[in-house]
């Protein structure tokens, strides 16, 4: 227990931009910032389970309401593309509240580990309604000053986007710090008379008074022509002779992103209070723990809430075939909800979710008697809390992309150092699992194994080898097993291996083929992985023959333009088949035999779909948000509604 406060919730030091973390203790580089990382969910196949059945459109452009596409992660960024089909990744905590300072960069964010808890479908009727993957950790780029706000890198293509490139087009980019530099230091010549920047930095008498600069300064700076490099500039004249002092903007930003620990105390909110442990509650995953002691009334956590207009959009439909023949979704038919609605404010008269983004809360667990800590409205923060919202309706709400509400827990009795933190879900969340725990039969394991929840337990059991993709496209020391080893000791059935190999050729066909075509030829880099439009041309393969390379071997795997940057010690013999067709219909196979082909031209991909989320008879309720404090405006459910509410529940 410490009473230092590792993190704070705080108004950001970048003007109109909400929300920012602080750290309130130094952190060194390469240290974790905080105590553990953070949870990540996939939403998984949502345009087609969503976006209108004759549209082109996604959420990204605004066909339907889903504010959390401004707080995703893309998949692939965080080892999660593989989960389904097309995945975006909410990542709460560090994924959802930090800012991005291109000038600032000082966070560096990693991939979640997949656990479940010890929750499988085999024995437990909580399997898969927890997110599995958690721990997603961020560490210090640099060295950080206590009092810093943290940022990470969203990639200059967030900003651009087309859904949000009005709303962000003035935000600065990395280039623009350079365009701005480049415009201070004419600045600077100006208000010297000469041509020499260096009469500035030895503080030679100025042309321009501080009060004609200053005036200068704010016109630059409020024009209304849009511009990022204009925005790149420092907030003050006085900054910007600083920075044109020390030729780095920089320097200035990072001084003007530090808030003191006595201002980060009073105004901001400790994110520190809890920590993810192995909950006490039978079949709930984790839980939270108090870091320290917490007196009654005294905060546990806040939650930033991002809201979601509409509760259907959660919802995961069966397919039929439409008149034409396409396959569609039947929309009478909800077979499943998405995991985050686990984790959302909801009530039963209302369409409106709430999801809470800050650290560690999305892990306080439901005890309907013994519970001791509940949620309020905040009673501050109005920068960010927008108090009117109360008063809006869900129409209102619909029109709003950005979250705009808090919502904080607070102790209801002393809450120890050590102890699991509890609030009451509502008599309706109780009602609904305590009738799933009552229906519900476990998936034999001798039936199936393809899962991930399986494999991992038996590394647990086992010797500790690498169980998912990201971890063994990472493991470059060990070699990959050949066909003949993993008859004795096989890949998780869970994953897939690819190859990269560009099998078009030149070979024509008039004819379907009445054998098996096999082509036999060395890995090319230049031709096997390059790029076919957007994409890689990838295959699945399987690994024949592994052989150690000769000293004198050109295959190299560290080449520039591989991202490990490596030399692995072996080369492989891989097969692929490959289907084709002749004239469209008519369709045949190809073998392939690659030889010389090295460690990083053959990936690893999860299966999809495999993970106990996707159990039909997984758990699904939102949380219910206390009648006392829900607004009345917001209960906008209709009579209909409710009904196929009730029928999807007892389904």
């Amino acid at each position: 227990e410490s009473n230092t406060c590792l993190l704070y919730l705080a108004e950001s030091t970048i003007p109109n931009a909400g929300l920012g973390i602080f750290t309130g203790v130094p952190v060194e580089e390469g240290k974790i910032l905080g105590r553990v990382g953070d949870a990540a969910f996939p939403t998984v196949d949502q345009d087609w389970h969503v976006s209108p059945e004759t549209s082109m459109l996604s959420k990204h452009s605004g066909d339907y309401h889903w504010p959390l596409t401004n707080y995703d992660w893309n998949a692939d960024v965080i080892g999660m593309d593989d989960v389904a089909k097309d995945v975006s990744v909410t990542v709460s905590g560090f994924g959802a509240a930090l800012n991005c300072h291109f000038a600032l960069l000082n966070v560096d964010e990693h991939v979640p580990t997949y656990d479940a808890a010890g929750l499988d479908r085999y024995t437990s009727p909580g399997a898969g309604a927890i997110t599995p993957w958690w721990n997603r950790t961020s560490t210090a780029l640099r060295d950080i000053a206590a009092g810093s706000e943290l940022y990470v890198d969203y990639d200059s293509s967030w900003f651009t986007f087309r859904s949000r490139a009005s709303h962000f087009q003035s935000v600065p980019l990395a280039s623009s710090y350079t365009k701005a530099l480049a415009f201070m230091n004419k600045y600077g010549k100006m208000l010297v008379g000469t041509d020499s920047p260096e009469d500035l930095v030895k503080d030679k008498k100025m042309m321009i008074g501080d009060e004609v600069q200053k005036d200068l300064w704010d016109f630059i700076k409020t024009h209304p022509y849009v511009s990022r490099k204009r925005q790149a500039l420092p907030e003050t004249h006085k900054d910007g002779i600083r920075a044109i002092k020390a030729g780095d903007i920089m320097g200035v930003e990072v001084e003007n992103s530090i808030r003191s620990l006595e201002y980060l105390e009073e105004h901001g909110k400790c994110v520190d209070n809890i920590v993810p442990q192995q909950s006490t509650i039978p079949h709930a995953g984790r839980g939270a723990f108090a870091t320290r002691f917490i007196p009654k009334g005294g905060l546990v956590a806040p939650a930033p809430l991002v809201h979601i207009a509409d509760k259907s959009k959660t919802n995961m439909y069966a397919t039929k075939k439409s008149p034409n023949g396409n396959i569609t979704r039947d929309e009478e038919k909800v077979v499943h909800k998405q995991i985050i609605l686990n984790y959302c404010f909801g009530h039963p008269n209302s369409t409106l979710l709430l999801f809470p983004y800050s650290s560690n809360v999305v892990y306080i667990n439901h005890h309907s008697t013994e519970y001791n800590a509940k949620v309020r409205w905040t009673n501050d923060f109005n920068s960010f809390h927008h108090k009117d919202w109360l008063e809006k309706s869900v129409d209102f709400l619909e029109d709003q992309w950005t979250a705009g509400l808090m919502l904080e827990y607070v102790a209801t009795r002393d809450i120890q150092s050590g102890e699991e933190v509890f609030i009451d879900y509502g008599e309706e969340w109780q009602k609904a699992w305590d009738e799933h725990v009552k229906k519900w039969e476990p998936t034999s394991k001798e039936s199936d194994y393809n899962n991930l929840t399986w494999w991992t337990e038996k590394r647990e059991t086992g010797n500790g080898d690498p169980i998912t993709a990201y971890e063994l496209n990472n493991d470059q020391d060990i070699p990959i097993r050949t066909w003949a080893e993993q008859q004795t000791n096989p890949y998780p059935h869970s994953l897939r291996m690819r190859c990269y190999a560009n099998t078009n050729h030149d070979a024509a066909y008039l004819f379907t083929p009445k054998t098996t075509p096999v082509y036999r030829r060395p890995f090319d880099e230049d031709v096997d992985m390059a790029m076919d439009g957007e994409e890689y041309h990838m295959a699945d393969c399987q690994v024949r023959e592994r052989y150690e390379r000769g000293e004198d071997d050109s295959s190299d795997d560290s080449s520039d333009d591989n991202e490990y940057q490596i030399t692995h010690k072996h080369l492989y013999v891989v097969e692929i088949d490959v289907e084709k067709t002749v004239d469209d219909v008519t369709s045949f196979h190809e073998h392939y035999i690659m030889t010389d082909v090295p460690w990083s031209a053959i990936k690893f991909m999860e299966k999809p779909y495999t993970s106990d989320i996707f159990l039909k008879n997984a758990f699904r309720h939102e949380i219910k948000l206390p009648d006392e404090i829900f607004p009345k405006s917001w209960m906008n459910f209709s009579e209909e509604q409710k009904q196929k509410a009730k029928w999807y529940e007892l389904w």
